[in-house]
């Protein structure tokens, strides 16, 4: 009896040892206890292991082979970040491969780089729950002439995908550059999807595909076709929640959101701007498809919401939809189908029933204009403190020297915030000799709740507003000014001399810097400005050309330039 009881014992020591071992789990280190991180996850690791992987370079000739199959249950991490730890295939094969991975299953803390496969480049996931965060997945191309993903491949899969850089992938002949879902469900929040090239759907390509994309900004990504930013394809309704969808572009259609064939995504509380196509700059409806579009900011696009000749019916409400494009002629709704478009009850900018009524083809359904948007609504700024041209991408150093043609100008705007949990714009209006009547550029918050909005413009010879170009002349001014307080403002002369000396900002309607004048000084408002030399002496007007006061007293010293009302 006594050894019976004994050998009890003894196996129930072993299964508390077993159990004990599956919850908390064995650590490897890569290089110091197994050479490769391939040998680590695919041999070494089990179901509640984890595997650390001190930083460095691994690839073909440290010994990786590609893929590495990471298997369910084991955390592969990097010690020290996904700076310093990059695991790149060379282009031999994809990078990590994830098959019936459980929610238990994670990638944390790596580049992730020069993969080259048919689907999933850089990750491809099927049949798995896996958490892939705090990597940059970067520089990876998918080749398959039915899938994609060059970045991530998830195919009938959950994971989650939060708080990665997701930049510079490529799907080159179909879906998804840098995320392709197939019959997924995934949540995406709070990444960054950047410069992704594809087919369809250069950020995000959504298939048979319902996910949830909350809080991430998708920019400067591109379509050869359609779908920039995001592409919501046969029977996908997303949730597209509270994202900076930002400067994508489609070689035809649908940059910023494309929604194709029976598909009914939510659209809330997003930024939608500087996206451009050929139209359908902010989202685009077809095939059968009914976003519903509320509570978002949709500014600065070549139009704003797009319903093309055989869509359904698309709701808009409580939105700011206004400068889609800025130039005459464009539009922020067109409709092209003929069926109600329910449009009630957003904020255009506009204050009279025909003004809005030149923007809609066919029937409508509207209110003219809201004074105050809902508070829950992304927004401009509440006020503006200052308008500023910075030197370059840092926006540290306020511009004290002339600009030429072809020149970037990067543009700095503090203000008050209108929302203090989203990402929102700030509009600047684009005004010089050459166009007087201007273009419209969105600059975007550098963080929830910053006050600070920063953007850029190129300036060229002839305006394109879709593109953020503003059209110059030799010896011509350009104005910035904000949208909402045309008080605020900065100048910038275009030529090899002209503008030196000192900036002056204040908040009152002084708005210019101190400016030496080595040719016509163009002034965007007939009668609303007056000169001051450095004596304090009020300088008058010459005359009006091309729509515009200026001076063409070459030398003059103006030191400040007040606004009359």
């Amino acid at each position: 009896m006594k050894s019976g009881l004994t050998s009890i014992c003894i196996i129930s020591f072993i299964l508390i040892l077993l159990a004990t071992n599956e919850v908390d789990g064995r650590t490897w280190h890569v290089p110091a206890e197994i050479p490769t991180i391939k040998q680590a996850v695919e041999d070494s690791a089990a179901y509640g292991d984890t595997v650390i992987v001190a930083p460095g370079l691994y690839d073909t000739v440290s010994g990786e082979i590609f893929p590495i199959n990471l298997s369910d249950g084991v955390i592969l991490m990097s010690a020290s970040g996904a700076s310093v730890t990059t695991i790149d295939a060379g282009t031999t094969n994809g990078v990590i491969r994830c098959m019936s991975c459980g929610p238990s299953t994670e990638i944390i803390g790596f580049t992730i780089a020069g993969g080259r496969a048919q689907n999933g480049a850089g990750i491809y996931c099927e049949q798995s729950q896996l958490v892939i965060r705090d990597n940059i997945i970067t520089n990876n191309t998918a080749i398959s002439t039915t899938g994609g993903g060059g970045g991530i491949f998830c195919a009938n899969s959950e994971p989650t995908i939060t708080h990665n850089t997701i930049s510079d992938n490529t799907s080159q002949n179909r879906f998804g550059g840098g995320i392709y879902n197939y019959f997924s469900y995934a949540l995406i929040e709070h990444n960054t999807v950047a410069n992704n090239v594809s087919q369809w759907g250069g950020g995000i390509f959504n298939d048979n595909s319902s996910p949830l994309i909350q809080y991430n900004i998708i920019k400067g990504n591109h379509s050869i076709l359609s779908g920039g930013g995001l592409d919501c394809f046969m029977n996908s309704s997303p949730d597209i929640l509270a994202n900076v969808i930002i400067g994508n572009s489609a070689g035809t259609n649908g940059a910023g959101i494309a929604c194709c064939y029976s598909c009914s995504p939510l659209i809330q509380h997003n930024t939608i701007a500087c996206n451009f196509g050929e139209y359908g700059g902010g989202v685009r409806s077809l095939g059968n498809s009914s976003p519903t579009v509320t509570s978002n900011i949709i500014v600065d696009n070549v139009d704003g919401l797009y319903l093309t000749n055989d869509s359904d019916i698309m709701t808009a409400n409580e939105n700011n939809i206004y400068y889609n494009s800025y130039q005459p002629g464009d539009h922020d709704v067109v409709n092209n189908i003929y069926l109600p478009i329910d449009i009630t009850n957003n904020f255009w900018w506009v204050t009279t029933v025909p003004s809005i009524s030149s923007l809609i083809y066919g029937p409508a359904n509207f209110e003219p204009f809201h004074a105050n948007p809902p508070a829950s609504t992304p927004n401009e700024p509440s006020s503006v403190i200052s308008v500023t041209a910075m030197t370059d991408t840092t926006y540290t150093v306020p511009l004290s020297a002339n600009l030429e043609i072809d020149d970037t100008v990067y543009i700095q705007l503090n203000g008050v915030d209108w929302h203090n949990g989203l990402y929102e714009p700030a509009l600047v209006i684009l005004k010089t000799g050459n166009d007087p009547y201007g273009i419209a550029v969105a600059l975007i918050e550098t963080d929830t709740a910053s006050g600070i909005y920063q953007g850029r413009a190129i300036v060229s010879t002839t305006s394109d507003d879709a593109r953020n170009h503003i059209g110059a002349d030799q010896n011509d001014t350009l104005f910035i000014i904000s949208n909402i307080d045309d008080t605020k403002c900065d100048t910038v002369f275009i030529g090899s001399t002209g503008i030196h000396g000192e900036r002056e900002i204040s908040n009152n309607p002084a708005i210019c810097r101190t400016t030496i004048i080595s040719g016509p000084l163009y002034l965007p408002d007939e009668n609303r400005y007056r000169l001051y030399d450095i004596t304090g002496r009020t300088v008058q007007m010459a005359e009006l050309r091309r729509g515009i006061y200026f001076l063409e007293i070459d030398g003059l010293i103006v030191n400040k330039v007040i606004k009359v009302n």
